[in-house]
């Protein structure tokens, strides 16, 4: 039977992006997979199912949900709304996998990207980087430490990330895009050893745009 991602579970319900109730059927621990929405468009999004809908803020924190936990191997669908344009997306994700589905402008309309992430290895001690490249028109994306010039990520493809353990210190970042500095340096605070987070590369109406975030779940 079809299993669509925001099936609500008890009533039809409004959420923000980063409510703490299920949305999803899970499975055995074991066979989980985790998937997220993530606004890269610029403007205010909803994904929706029926009467149900979640949305996501077009600037800050809000901008993208919690990982949430989803039955690996079902067939996920979404209806995905940004002003008048519209767009579905369809993904099934394997167990141990972690789904980000960025919505991001084209032209007048609006598309998904689906980028999947499985995790090869753990340290509690490490915290863990990712490079997410969502802009087509950036042909190799990569992040350094900021002012040294020291490549932490590099040679990142369109619709796709690369994820690095490195020590919990205090990071300052500088995103690039075939060897350009894109937007300003992105402060990542202090890491916390066994935390996941992401800095994000996307296409803007005027200029790249990169913003980072901490990974969570649900």
């Amino acid at each position: 039977m079809k299993k669509l991602i925001f099936a609500c579970l008890t009533s039809a319900l409004t959420l923000a992006a980063h409510a703490d109730n299920p949305l999803y059927e899970t499975g055995p621990a074991q066979d989980s997979s985790f998937v997220r929405f993530l606004n890269a468009s610029e403007d205010k999004a909803n994904v929706v199912n029926g009467a149900a809908k979640v949305a996501l803020a077009a600037q800050g924190d809000a901008r993208v949900s919690r990982f949430y936990p989803v039955k690996a191997g079902a067939k996920l669908a979404a209806n995905v709304q940004v002003g008048n344009a519209k767009t579905s997306v369809e993904v099934v994700a394997k167990p141990g996998e972690f789904v980000t589905i960025a919505i991001v402008s084209n032209g007048t309309g609006v598309t998904t990207v689906v980028v999947k992430d499985t995790p090869t290895d753990f340290n509690a001690s490490k915290a863990s980087v990712a490079l997410l490249n969502l802009d087509s028109t950036c042909n190799a994306a990569g992040l350094n430490v900021a002012e040294k010039n020291t490549a932490i990520l590099e040679a990142v493809k369109p619709a796709s990330l690369q994820r690095r353990l490195v020590n919990p210190i205090s990071l300052k970042t500088q995103a690039i895009c075939d060897a350009k500095d894109v937007g300003k340096t992105i402060d990542l605070g202090q890491l916390q050893p066994g935390e996941r987070y992401s800095v994000v590369v996307m296409p803007g109406k005027k200029a790249r745009q990169t913003f980072f975030v901490r990974d969570s779940t649900s």
